[in-house]
């Protein structure tokens, strides 16, 4: 039996409204870190942008 693809649901800006900063300002080493160790949902989310940042995206260029 295969398996079904995984579902990604992603929040926009939450990351964001977690560490305090309007959305579209960068979101530094240092966040990412104090988010990570809070634990729980919020280093979820701070593994994923920090994931994120290594994507190749369209008009970013290679990183």
């Amino acid at each position: 039996m295969a398996r079904a693809p995984m579902k990604l649901h992603v929040k926009k800006n939450q990351l964001h409204r977690d560490v305090g900063k309007p959305p579209g300002a960068k979101i530094t080493e240092a966040d990412i870190a104090k988010e990570k160790s809070k634990g729980g949902v919020y280093a979820k989310r701070a593994q994923f942008a920090e994931n994120a940042k290594k994507w190749n995206r369209p008009g970013k260029g290679k990183r």
